[in-house]
């Protein structure tokens, strides 16, 4: 059953399709610079490592990929707040689209009732009129009976 609320509605659902995919994009990039900062928290283990080794200076690696990472977690920081946005505005449309569909849906239920009612209505009306009917009939036999005796 149509409503007025079946526009809002489906405005809603697609505002909250592209909330889940921007949402699954942040969380990708997340996942990515993190994957990127364990990564270089490797890459400097194993080169420190190496360089004790051989009794090779690692500070000037080391400093380049700390001004690295420190680039990463400031990056990372960055989508965390613009996910944590999203997820607000997920939560401020997910309530949007409950209400409406709520509306909906006691908009249907209100139809669906007073059809119901117009429906016992019709059916009152016929059952009356029937009644009425068999009880004048009922009546001409009467007077007609009476009118014979």
């Amino acid at each position: 059953m149509i409503t007025p609320y079946d526009a809002a509605l489906r405005l809603r659902q697609r505002e909250m399709d592209d909330m889940r995919v921007s949402i699954s994009a942040e969380v990708a990039q997340v996942i990515a610079l993190d994957g990127h900062r364990d990564a270089i928290d490797t890459t400097v283990q194993t080169e420190i490592a190496l360089a004790a080794q051989h009794a090779f200076p690692a500070d000037a690696f080391v400093a380049r990929m700390r001004a690295e990472r420190a680039s990463l977690c400031h990056q990372r920081a960055i989508c965390d707040a613009r996910l944590s946005g999203l997820r607000a505005q997920a939560i401020e449309a997910y309530g949007s689209l409950s209400a409406i569909g709520a509306a909906a849906d006691r908009h249907r239920a209100d139809t669906l009732r007073a059809a119901a009612i117009m429906e016992q209505s019709q059916i009152d009306d016929f059952s009356a009129a029937r009644f009425t009917r068999t009880l004048a009939a009922a009546r001409r036999l009467r007077a007609e009976r009476d009118d014979r005796a």
